[in-house]
């Protein structure tokens, strides 16, 4: 069960020792409640995405366990196509400027080298995230109060209405 103060990452890449050692550094990242969901291919994140993730960090490369498999690009699409609002944080080893300028055109929250620094990059771009949703929600809801708050408004100008047109002694004093 979500709640305000928790956040659901899938984390997406094909190397096992790298995705067990993100998934161990995320954990330790943040005092609130992370629910993290790893998978090995952009094929199985897609098809989980009922558990609506809020951020997913996908990795650009995914054909090492199958040369068939959907890039990280493929899977970015998708994941816009299904939900534009999930924060996706695109990882890779490469450093080509072109790469990440087409993966941010294209809906991704922030690109981040493989590199010494993948891990305290990560806590910042992830917690950048984490503020990013929690203020769209919170806006969210003001929207509603505020709909709410006309809704009423409007509601009482109605009933003063009626009742002026159906009871106008109650309105004129003599």
């Amino acid at each position: 069960m979500k709640t305000s103060e928790s956040l659901s990452i899938f984390i997406v890449d094909d190397d096992p020792l790298f995705t067990a050692s993100l998934k161990d550094q995320v954990k330790k990242m943040f005092k609130f409640e992370i629910n993290i969901r790893t998978f090995s291919t952009g094929e199985e994140c897609l098809k989980n995405f009922e558990y609506h993730p809020d951020i997913i960090i996908l990795d650009y490369f995914l054909n090492s366990t199958s040369p068939n498999a959907m890039d990280g690009l493929k899977v970015l699409k998708k994941i816009m196509e299904l939900n534009p609002e999930t924060k996706v944080i695109m990882l890779s080893a490469q450093d080509k400027m072109e790469v990440a300028v087409n993966l941010i055109k294209f809906g991704a929250y922030d690109y981040i080298i493989k590199n010494d620094n993948v891990f305290n990059r990560l806590k910042l771009v992830i917690s950048n995230a984490a503020n990013s949703i929690k203020v769209a929600k919170e806006l969210k809801n003001y929207k509603l109060m505020g709909k709410i708050a006309i809704g009423i408004f409007v509601g009482m100008i109605v009933i003063c209405s009626i009742v002026q047109l159906f009871f106008p002694e109650i309105f004129i004093k003599d």
